[in-house]
C-alpha cells in the first residue's frame, strides 16, 4: 500500500484532514503508520494502516468516523528520527516519496538477541514510548531513550537509558527481565539504582543498513 502525501483523507462520514508523513519500523523497513493533519482538531495523529479502506490518487478513504479520529494517538515528532539526518539511510517506502516526510520508529537493533535477556512475546506486550520514566526500587534513574529489538525475532529485548544520573554519558541498556511493570508512561523495574549502574553497555546498532 502506498500512502500518498498531502493528500486529503476521509473518514466514512466525510474529508477530516491531509496526510502529512509517513512512519517506518526500522527493523521491518515497513510502513506502520501515517500521519494525519485534522482541520478540526488542528493536531496530528497517528493512523495504523489497518485503519485504511482504499487509496488512491486523490485521497485516502478511512474506515472510522470523524468522532472516532480524537481516540488515535497524537504524533509527537520526537519519538521519531526524521530521513534527512542519516544520509544513508534507504528511501522507504518508494523512490516517489519525499525524504522530509518519512521517519523510523526509534528502535535499535542488538548484535544478537543474547542469553537470558528476557524477550517480550507477543503474549505479553511491552507498550512504553521513548521518554518514560523508569523507576529502581528506590527512586528515578531517567527516561527511555530507545528499544532493543532482536533482528531476528523482532520481540523487545531491553530498554535504552541514556539520560541518568547513575553514570554520566555512558548508555546503558536495561533487559526486559529487569522490569517488574509498566503503567501508563512509566517503567517500574525490579532492581535498585546500584544494581542499575552495575549492568553492562552492549554494543548496538544505531540503523539495520549499518
Amino acid at each position: 500500500m502506498d500512502i500518498p502525501i498531502n493528500t486529503e483523507v476521509r473518514c466514512t462520514d466525510g474529508p477530516v484532514g491531509k496526510s502529512t508523513y509517513i512512519i517506518v519500523d526500522l527493523v521491518t523497513e515497513r510502513v506502520t503508520h501515517f500521519v494525519i493533519k485534522t482541520k478540526q482538531h488542528s493536531r496530528e495523529y497517528l493512523v495504523p494502516l489497518d485503519k485504511v479502506k482504499n487509496v488512491s490518487r486523490e485521497a485516502i478513504q478511512l474506515n472510522f468516523t470523524k468522532v472516532e479520529i480524537s481516540e488515535l494517538t497524537p504524533f509527537n515528532a520526537s519519538y521519531f528520527n526524521g530521513y534527512d539526518a542519516y544520509e544513508t539511510a534507504p528511501l522507504i517506502p518508494s523512490d516517489e516519496t519525499r525524504a522530509g516526510n518519512t521517519l523510523y520508529h526509534p528502535y535499535r537493533t542488538a548484535e544478537t538477541g543474547g542469553e537470558g535477556s528476557g524477550k517480550y512475546t507477543s503474549s505479553q506486550q511491552l507498550a512504553v514510548n521513548k521518554g518514560a520514566a523508569i523507576l529502581a526500587t528506590d527512586g528515578s534513574v531517567g527516561k527511555v531513550d530507545e528499544l532493543v529489538i532482536d533482528p531476528e525475532t523482532y520481540q523487545i529485548t531491553h530498554l535504552v537509558l541514556r539520560e541518568h544520573e547513575l553514570i554520566k554519558e555512558l548508555l546503558i541498556t536495561i533487559p526486559v527481565s529487569e522490569i517488574e511493570r509498566v503503567e501508563m508512561e512509566t517503567v517500574y523495574l525490579k532492581i535498585d539504582k546500584n544494581e542499575v549502574a552495575s549492568l553492562p553497555t552492549e554494543t548496538l546498532k544505531k540503523f539495520p543498513w549499518e
